[in-house]
């Protein structure tokens, strides 16, 4: 059991935005979610944290998440309510008492945002998400892996539209009225059995998002030795000499090209859709999904996100492992490179060098 207090969420929120992978909002982003749970936390106390060890089997938790693009929330703000609005759409439709918050996606906005509703609600948050990262995809969860249910799943939007869905689509018709409410807005999912969310989710991803908070934080160190203590490695330092973008379907899609520093005419290529995909050099895959890209601006060591990387940066591309969940056979294929369109194969994460 930890008790998370409002010292804790600076770190917390960096951690989000790392396991982000350029993905689920960053450090703008998250800035609105952090004030309101250091809010919440000030207001009502600690929100305690279970290990999975900890929740009760027989309880049910709760999801929430946001859907949509964390940009246009600068434009678009929340009133802070939206979750709790969902909630109660929801539960006219499904009555499961809820006696928990579990997590949906831990990377960006959405690590954030169950521990807000926890605290409001008074409830404890069982350290377990779907993704240990983020991923863009409802579906691309260790939850619709293991056959768990998502619907009914509520949506809300700050001018107060609501509405309850119920189909076997629900990413494109979740998307269809996302776009409807105004760019984004707030998911609440079926309550999990905290037996079956403990058994077929990620445990541990608040965790660590709070202990590579703490490491990211610490820019006396090299990037070098906080990327080794994060488990990983610096991929490149490189200038970013082109960026290219369109939109396909749902999702942005985009490449980046970095000139290396440390060698002439040597370049890495980054492919992006919401989140940072794949590394490739000379047409051969470095590093990969589900394995985790982080680039980070060389002088201030800040994660940049997908959209706000830009040309002429200097950056570090740090790479991470991704949870051991995904890498399982048999889970793989939902978020390989091949289930974002690219022709390669998963390529096993190497470690430090």
């Amino acid at each position: 059991m930890h008790l998370l207090g409002p010292d804790e969420v600076d770190r917390l929120a960096l951690g989000v935005v790392v396991l982000g992978s350029g993905g689920g909002g960053g450090e703008h982003e998250t800035h609105a979610f952090a004030a309101m749970l250091r809010h919440e936390l000030r207001q009502s106390g600690p929100v305690t944290i279970l290990t999975p060890e900890e929740a009760d089997p027989e309880g049910h938790g709760i999801r929430v998440g946001l859907i949509g693009a964390p940009t246009v929330m600068i434009e678009k703000l929340p009133s802070g309510r939206e979750a709790e609005e969902a909630l109660k759409a929801l539960q006219a439709h499904d009555s499961t008492p809820v006696t928990a918050v579990i997590g949906w996606e831990i990377g960006g906005c959405n690590g954030l945002l169950p521990l807000i509703l926890a605290a409001r609600l008074g409830l404890p948050y069982v350290d377990v998400d779907g993704m240990g990262r983020a991923f863009p995809r409802i579906d691309q969860t260790t939850y619709a892996a293991a056959g768990l249910p998502t619907t009914p799943l509520a949506i809300t939007e700050p001018g107060g539209n609501r509405a309850v869905l119920d189909a076997t689509g629900i990413e494109k018709l979740a998307r269809t009225v996302m776009v409807d409410f105004g760019g984004w807005a707030m998911m609440v999912a079926k309550p999990l059995k905290l037996a079956d969310a403990v058994r077929s989710g990620i445990p541990g991803s608040c965790a660590r998002a709070l202990s590579l908070g703490e490491i990211w934080a610490r820019k006396e160190l090299s990037v070098e030795e906080r990327a080794r203590r994060s488990g990983g490695f610096l991929l490149v330092r490189g200038k970013v000499v082109e960026v290219w973008r369109e939109s396909v379907g749902d999702f942005p899609r985009g490449t980046v090209a970095l000139r290396r520093l440390d060698a002439d005419d040597a370049y890495v290529r980054l492919e992006m859709q919401g989140e940072y995909l794949v590394a490739l050099a000379d047409g051969e895959p470095l590093v990969t999904t589900p394995d985790l890209l982080c680039c980070l601006d060389a002088e201030t060591g800040q994660p940049l996100t997908t959209e706000r990387l830009g040309f002429g940066a200097v950056i570090d591309v740090v790479a991470l492992p991704s949870p051991p969940e995904w890498v399982r056979e048999e889970l793989r294929a939902r978020v390989d490179p091949r289930a974002f369109g690219y022709d390669l194969g998963y390529v096993p994460f190497r470690g430090a060098e």
